[in-house]
């Protein structure tokens, strides 16, 4: 399911890979069942409206988020900006260097499409409505958290950024060796990705985390460049094919996404069937149940993340089907009856001399024999 560059130290990679997820995980459950074992109404959820707003901003917003303030409401996160500008300058700049590189080569257009729609993802994430809520309604909070963990890094990796890295640097078998190396194949092996991946969802939402990020404008800023580094190092497995040690076969690229959904379910059902709620900014213009929006968070966490974990494994499945025959042979389907008719006609793809292959659509004896093979499929009770 999974290949590698052959080397002598891959048994030791996975050794430590494996080690390294089991500690991880095994550390999270420990804090989890914590969390979840504490006394109900501990989080700060209960303060009053001025007791936020003395602790907090004293700009949040004052009317219902589903309304006109969903495409009105915009704030400026000059941070975020910055470092989309910049990817967005560096990937652009890539794509004009690989002609450069390799003279008659070109960038396929949809790899850039797909990479500056995620920056245009991740600018929405943090500067959009969802943004200027972000610490008022946790429900606006979690669909930044999966545009920025699941969607935004799903459409970077796709774009291949590394593999433009590659093609536009001036020593590519340096970079090469680079990301092939011990220390990549660690972060990126499959174990540690999703150990890491499930750390961030589980960690930031059931461990209290949330509590202190959806209360400090800084551990936000934080948690939005920790779920966009862990969904890219998670999504470099899924959604690309980067020029790393590691190449995961579509079949486990399933798994691994099908895991991933169990994280998100676990989550969102532990936040919907929840009795303490997360400590947001409450402000009495919007009037909102703090535990209800908690639920209705959970909620989104649960069929937002499975539904987008679930687009993507139909995007992988049906670039496998473009990919899995031949386009000169009609595609997978033809390709299936071909193998077919050579494993049931007595020709089997050669001419009389067995060494020159030939076309058993336009073998007369072929086509019998497999025509006599169906028949006798028909006679069989």
């Amino acid at each position: 399911m999974v290949t590698s560059a052959p080397s002598r130290r891959f048994p030791v990679l996975v050794g430590a890979a494996c080690l390294i997820a089991a500690c991880v995980l095994a550390g999270l459950g420990v804090a989890v069942a914590h969390y979840l074992s504490a006394p109900a109404g501990h989080s700060m959820a209960g303060m009053t409206a001025a007791e936020a707003l003395a602790r907090g901003r004293a700009d949040l917003p004052r009317q219902p988020l589903l309304g006109s303030a969903l495409v009105t409401a915009w704030q400026l996160d000059a941070v975020a900006v910055a470092f989309v500008v910049l990817l967005a300058a560096w990937y652009l700049t890539s794509v004009a260097l690989v002609p450069l590189r390799s003279p008659g080569a070109g960038w396929p257009w949809p790899r850039t499409a797909s990479f500056l729609a995620g920056l245009a993802v991740c600018v929405v994430a943090t500067n959009g409505s969802i943004a200027v809520y972000d610490q008022v309604l946790f429900s606006a909070h979690m669909i930044g958290h999966l545009a920025l963990v699941m969607l935004a890094p799903a459409l970077l990796m796709a774009g291949r950024p590394l593999t433009l890295a590659v093609a536009a640097s001036r020593r590519p078998e340096r970079l090469r060796r680079v990301l092939a190396g011990r220390s990549f194949a660690l972060v990126t092996a499959a174990p540690v990705g999703f150990a890491c991946y499930t750390v961030v969802v589980v960690g930031s939402h059931l461990t209290g985390a949330m509590d202190v990020i959806m209360r400090n404008t800084w551990a936000g800023q934080v948690e939005h460049l920790v779920y966009l580094l862990v969904g890219s190092q998670f999504f470099v497995l899924i959604t690309g094919n980067e020029p790393l040690r590691w190449r995961l076969s579509v079949p486990a690229r399933w798994l691994l996404l099908a895991l991933a959904m169990a994280v998100d379910t676990f989550t969102g059902i532990v936040l919907l069937q929840g009795t303490q709620a997360v400590g947001m900014r409450p402000d009495p213009a919007l009037a909102v149940d703090a535990l209800s929006d908690t639920r209705t968070g959970g909620a989104i966490m649960w069929f937002g993340g499975d539904a987008l974990m679930a687009g993507i494994m139909i995007v992988l499945v049906v670039g496998w089907l473009r990919r899995a025959g031949p386009a000169s042979a009609g595609g997978w389907l033809d390709e299936a009856r071909r193998s077919a008719l050579a494993e049931h006609s007595v020709a089997s793809g050669r001419d009389r001399t067995g060494d020159v292959p030939v076309d058993l659509d336009e073998d007369d004896a072929a086509r019998a024999s497999y025509n006599a093979w169906l028949a006798s499929l028909e006679r069989k009770p």
